[in-house]
This record gives structure tokens, sequence and C-alpha cells, in this order.
């Protein structure tokens, strides 16, 4: 209790509020730190855990660019039927 209170008395809370959100925002970093923190939960080592995370986090955005093409060609679809 007395560490929660100091906590949010010094500011931490609201600096790791901020961290996290900044993280949640970018698909990139996301990415990264899930994968990173599934792999430590599971035992990975370190290092090939850091090498997936960063081999996810580069994957996340090639994705990101697939489903932006199948937006545009949704679009196109239904501009053609409207």
């Amino acid at each position: 209790m007395a560490a929660a209170t100091l906590a949010q008395h010094l500011g931490l809370t609201e600096a790791i509020g901020k961290v996290v959100s900044q993280i949640a925002k970018c698909p990139k970093c996301c990415s990264f730190w899930t994968a990173l923190t599934a792999l430590w939960m599971e035992d990975c080592s370190l290092p090939l855990a850091v090498g997936l995370s960063l081999l996810v986090a580069y994957l996340s955005f090639y994705w990101g660019l697939v489903l932006i093409v199948l937006q545009k060609w949704y679009n196109r679809l239904w501009e053609k039927i409207k």
C-alpha cells in the first residue's frame, strides 16, 4: 500500500500510462513488445526472443501494407456496386 501511494504521489503511474499509451498507438511497437512478452513468458532465451520480436515487428509493417491494399480494392468494388 505504501509503495503504491508513493508511486502515485511521485507521478510514476502517470508516466507508465503515457509510455504504454504510446506503445499501443504504434503497430510495430505493439507487435514487438507483445511478442517479446509472450516469448519471455514461455522461457525463450533472451537473444532469440528479441530477434523473433524484431522479425514480428518487421512483418507487422508489411501486414499493414497488405491491409491498405485490400481496403483500396474493397473501396473500388463498393463504388462499382453503388
